[in-house]
């Protein structure tokens, strides 16, 4: 099963017994994006009763996964978070549950299923992506060559980062890591080796 992502922030909501739990799946790249995401959550809601979390990040081959229970009983709400990104098959997502309670408790299969059905929703809610992993590169080549090269990007799908237009056109973007070689050797071929190519990242 390929590994997935999401095009943007989703939301998801489910109550039981008085008590709300809200759902924000969010794509994210690193760890550190998941902690400033967390702490502009406890900014906006400093009355919540729990923030719990899970995220899956992919490094590599590997997979970086985490979740916390967040002061709720242990395994009665990061795991079902964290499980939900799992059986979708996500990477490079956290869901963030924020939870108000409402009086009554639930019990330890009840916020199973709240936290579980909360990021189901957010995830249902929002639009997946194959994901896919890039390779920065940064190209310099001669005005004359740039109806070929824009041709050619076209055909890749690239994500364009920047253009700088000076003496030469430097473009720096990102490629599917698994097309790099093919996109540097046909931009060998349609500028005979004039184009310069470089790896940012």
């Amino acid at each position: 099963m390929e590994e997935v992502t999401l095009s943007s922030k989703s939301e998801g909501r489910y109550n039981e017994k008085g008590s709300t739990f809200s759902a924000l799946a969010i794509p994210v790249s690193d760890v550190a994006e998941v902690k400033t995401n967390l702490h502009q959550l406890k900014e906006q809601y400093p009355d919540a009763n729990h923030i719990c979390y899970g995220y899956r990040i992919k490094e590599g081959d590997r997979v970086d996964e985490f979740s916390t229970d967040a002061g709720e009983p242990k395994g009665s709400s990061g795991i079902p978070i964290l499980n939900v990104l799992k059986r979708k098959h996500l990477v490079n997502v956290v869901i963030f549950v924020i939870r108000y309670f409402g009086g009554s408790k639930l019990g330890i299969p009840g916020l199973i299923n709240a936290y579980g059905t909360a990021a189901e929703n957010a995830i249902n809610a929002g639009k997946l992506k194959t994901w896919v992993l890039y390779q920065q590169i940064s190209i310099c080549y001669n005005y004359d060559l740039q109806k070929k090269v824009d041709s050619l990007l076209q055909q890749f799908t690239v994500n364009i980062i920047k253009i700088e237009f000076g003496e030469s056109i430097e473009t720096n973007m990102e490629v599917d890591v698994e097309k790099t070689d093919d996109l540097a050797q046909e931009l060998n071929e349609i500028s005979n080796g004039a184009i310069r190519i470089k790896q940012i990242s």
